[in-house]
């Protein structure tokens, strides 16, 4: 069975194969090449910010995200940093110590961005 008009185009225009190449594919192995030409998304890495006031807060968020970061509103499975401020809640602190998340404070998150380096594990 011949190929789709619309999948000959994109594998044509995407790949390197030939001709005869092309010819032997079955309509499944070409969707396959073409899903796997998609570039996977690069985790990011996910941090929490708490105890700050809203405009500390939102000063931190946009330095995150301008740095590649995915902002968390609570403790998730993927949290790497819990940014901990002044009035930051225990119960927060707690269940982020219990998933071995790394606690920062904003200087060590500021410095983090700065020099890419990542404190000791402490806990706020």
């Amino acid at each position: 069975m011949a190929l789709s008009e619309k999948l000959i185009r994109i594998l044509r225009s995407n790949t390197i194969l030939s001709e005869l190449e092309l010819n032997d594919l079955t309509e499944r192995q070409g969707w396959d090449i073409v899903y796997a030409l998609k570039p996977k998304a690069e985790p990011k890495i996910e941090i929490c910010f708490t105890g700050f006031s809203p405009t500390e807060k939102s000063v931190l968020t946009k330095l995150a995200e301008e740095n590649n970061f995915h902002i968390a509103k609570s403790i998730t499975v993927n949290l790497n940093f819990l940014c901990c401020g002044e009035n930051a809640g225990p119960s927060k602190i707690k269940k982020a110590e219990e998933q071995n998340v790394i606690s920062l404070s904003a200087e060590e998150f500021h410095n983090l961005i700065e020099t890419g380096e990542i404190p000791q594990n402490t806990y706020s």
